[in-house]
């Protein structure tokens, strides 16, 4: 990235071949740049634009809240937003014991709710879709660090749980699209009061809410150092429970659909991790408990 007038780079955060994400200093005040490396980043820029700012309309930016807009350069691609006060949940998750990590999962369900809000409507899962995806990638992945077996066989079950779910009804909303611990912030306006405060939005506005659910239910289980006594779709169970327990965030009908991504996500998650071999073996164990599962509770053996 060229040097650009007022900015100071900080720190690179992200950088993949669709964006760049960095902390800078901008006019001396910390903030977050995301530049866009697509086809068409001036175009990138003003959706991610309105997005934030539909986002923080929903969200009231009180106690949920979004990172705003500071300073927008479509001509490159940038997008620079504020800094989230108090520091990422993947730091809280780090020291919370049993019951504090239940209490942080569901608090970030409950952000989700918020977000969702009144966006809320029903449509036909369209499981193809995600299934396309993962060929996608699973074609340009390469190296033989790949379990091509394991690929293989996740690939036929997810094929097979598609069939089943074919134009069942899907509950979409306003989405995060990356809705992991790394990119909730939270912090305490005042005393036993939990704000949090999301960064880098990703994707399509609207989209299933089981897909952002999966995703924070894969990433807390791919940093698992030790397999949990009891689990559900791959997933630890006090951590399938603590989210999908929210109240109003998961119609119960939607719990099918949130395995197919969970097993969708954790695919996509293997194929990423080449660099990552830790967190590679936690996907590998889950995507096996996943694989032997149907939407049951099984200890693992």
């Amino acid at each position: 990235m060229a040097a650009l007038p007022g900015i100071k780079p900080l720190r690179l955060v992200r950088d993949r071949p669709d964006r760049l994400v960095m902390q800078v200093r901008l006019d001396g005040r910390t903030a977050w740049l995301k530049q866009f490396c697509g086809t068409d980043p001036a175009a990138s820029v003003a959706q991610a634009q309105a997005r934030l700012r539909q986002a923080a309309e929903v969200l009231g930016q009180d106690l949920d809240a979004v990172a705003p807009p500071l300073l927008a350069l479509p001509e490159r691609g940038i997008l620079i937003t504020a800094p989230a006060p108090g520091q990422p949940i993947a730091q809280l998750l780090a020291g919370a014991d049993d019951a504090q990590r239940a209490a942080l999962i569901a608090r970030m369900g409950s952000w989700l709710r918020q977000l969702a809000g009144t966006t809320r409507t029903r449509g036909r899962f369209g499981p193809r879709f995600w299934l396309n995806g993962l060929r996608t990638r699973i074609a340009a992945a390469s190296g033989d660090w790949i379990d091509r077996d394991l690929v293989a066989g996740h690939m036929q079950r997810m094929r097979a749980e598609a069939e089943l779910l074919r134009g069942a009804e899907v509950e979409r909303g306003l989405c995060h699209g990356d809705l992991t611990p790394d990119n909730l912030f939270a912090d305490t306006p005042r005393p036993g009061v939990l704000r949090l405060t999301a960064i880098d939005m990703q994707g399509s506005a609207v989209m299933a809410l089981a897909r952002d659910m999966a995703r924070l239910l894969v990433w807390l289980e791919s940093r698992r150092e030790k397999p949990a006594e009891r689990v559900r779709d791959g997933i630890a169970l006090p951590d399938w429970l603590a989210l999908s327990g929210v109240r109003g965030l998961m119609a119960s009908d939607q719990a099918p659909i949130l395995r197919f991504l969970i097993g969708e996500v954790m695919l996509a998650y293997y194929l990423d991790s080449a660099r990552q071999p830790l967190r590679r073996r936690a996907l590998m164990r889950a995507m096996r408990d996943w694989a032997v599962q149907e939407g049951t509770v099984r200890p693992v053996p």
